[in-house]
């Protein structure tokens, strides 16, 4: 799975905001970005391979650490949507619609 311009464009603004908040410098901010970036890839990939094999508890692991990172980042609205994976698996549901809200999610790291 991709991470396309959209996405990365939408997390550095989002990112930048958040972690200014914090006093970071704009270079520590650059390097806190590009982790993020690279751990939201890293995830993607694993999700894409989770989705693939079927595996909703390889699933709900790895969105779950990805809302984490999204969190760290200032994106709790994004981070929410892969928060609703784990409850709708939580609640029995099919892994159809578990991956229907994971691509949910992923439309939403566009902004």
């Amino acid at each position: 799975m991709e991470i396309n311009n959209e996405i990365i464009n939408n997390i550095k603004q989002k990112a930048t905001r958040h972690l200014a908040g914090f006093g970071f410098g704009e270079e520590d901010i650059n390097e806190l970005i590009e982790d993020g970036i690279n751990s939201i890839k890293s995830k993607l990939f694993l999700i894409e391979k989770a989705l693939k094999e079927k595996n909703p508890g390889s699933l709900i692991k790895i969105t779950h650490a990805l809302k984490g990172i999204l969190l760290n980042m200032g994106m709790e609205t994004e981070a929410e949507e892969f928060r609703k994976v784990k409850r709708l698996y939580e609640s029995n549901k099919s892994f159809e619609e578990l991956e229907k809200q994971v691509q949910k999610a992923i439309e939403k790291l566009k902004g």
